[in-house]
């Protein structure tokens, strides 16, 4: 339970955020800034049973990124838009790897695996695996 700590920090301050509750949701966000090093807005979405490796260390997600059920996040992965792009989709049972980049409006299948320092900037299929810089897709 302690190495999710920052998914049970966003679940609690979403919750907020949908019934309208205000400054509280601002302030959780902000501890988890300050105390463990990761910034995810309580307004992104995020699916059951995420997961964020090493308490969420260096994790930034954009606001409007869209994150499915049982996806895991390693420490240090930026999940962000582009310049007139907006935030990417993750699909489920997506694992991202330590250090990765997944930018701008693009989708990630379902069953993907992002290796460590990607930078991915295009469609990732379902099934598949990117990987390097920038990242290329290998089917399995």
């Amino acid at each position: 339970m302690k190495a999710n700590l920052p998914y049970y920090i966003w679940l609690i301050s979403h919750h907020l955020y949908l019934r309208k509750v205000p400054v509280i949701p601002f302030l959780l966000t902000q501890c988890m800034r300050v105390i463990l090093s990761c910034f995810i807005p309580y307004e992104v979405k995020i699916g059951k049973n995420a997961h964020f490796g090493h308490l969420g260390l260096g994790i930034v997600l954009h606001r409007d990124a869209v994150i499915g059920d049982n996806v895991r996040i390693d420490q240090h992965v930026t999940i962000g838009g582009r310049v007139g792009e907006g935030a990417p989709i993750i699909g489920n049972n997506v694992r991202i790897g330590a250090g990765a980049k997944v930018l701008g409006g693009i989708s990630i299948g379902d069953n993907v695996q992002i290796g460590a320092n990607a930078v991915v900037l295009i469609n990732v299929p379902n099934n598949s695996t990117a990987v390097g810089v920038p990242a290329k897709v290998l089917h399995k």
